[in-house]
């Protein structure tokens, strides 16, 4: 009987923000190794002491960058759970029936630069597992994009950071606490 309490009372909380911590940090590892990649060669010898090798540093990009894809899986399942399930509890238009609340903009947002990010990232992975060898070397177009990915990832996480501070998103769906709009 205890058990099945506590199982409901899990069930009852949102999920989406337990779940999306290791795609975040993987995701970003990549994307800063993808970038260390080609400037390995212009830095000290003091500092290149303490960093791996340029082959090594393309492989660990490559497996976090599979990893944070993998880990983001159950992210967004959640996350369309979540936002469904806020929008079933307090709508998405204001009072008119048709403006979108600001709440329910922010969501949109969150996730479509997420969504975007993620798939832009599985573009990247397909690419470099289709290399004929298996360093994993970023070329130069993939750097430039992990630039971008990572300052994407940081916006698309500080939407929903907004979301859980601002709107209570994550912490009381439905239950009328934080900002309605």
């Amino acid at each position: 009987m205890k058990a099945m309490k506590a199982a409901d009372n899990l069930s009852s909380h949102p999920s989406h923000p337990a779940t999306v911590h290791w795609p975040l940090a993987l995701l970003t590892t990549a994307y800063g190794l993808d970038v260390l990649y080609p400037i390995l060669p212009i830095l000290p010898t003091t500092l290149l002491s303490y960093l791996p090798a340029g082959p090594e540093v393309a492989r660990c990009s490559y497996y976090a960058l599979s990893a944070g894809l993998l880990a983001s899986l159950p992210a967004v399942v959640t996350g369309i759970a979540n936002a469904a399930q806020s929008f079933k509890a307090q709508g998405m238009y204001e009072a008119d029936g048709k403006t979108l609340k600001k709440k329910t903009k922010v969501i949109i947002a969150h996730a479509v630069s997420n969504d975007l990010v993620i798939a832009v990232s599985a573009y990247i992975w397909w690419s470099k597992r289709q290399a004929t060898t298996l360093t994993y070397a970023p070329e130069t177009w993939m750097v430039l994009l992990s630039a971008l990915l990572g300052v994407g990832i940081l916006f698309a996480a500080n939407l929903g950071g907004s979301l859980i501070y601002n709107y209570g998103m994550g912490v009381s769906i439905g239950k009328g606490k934080g900002k309605s709009s």
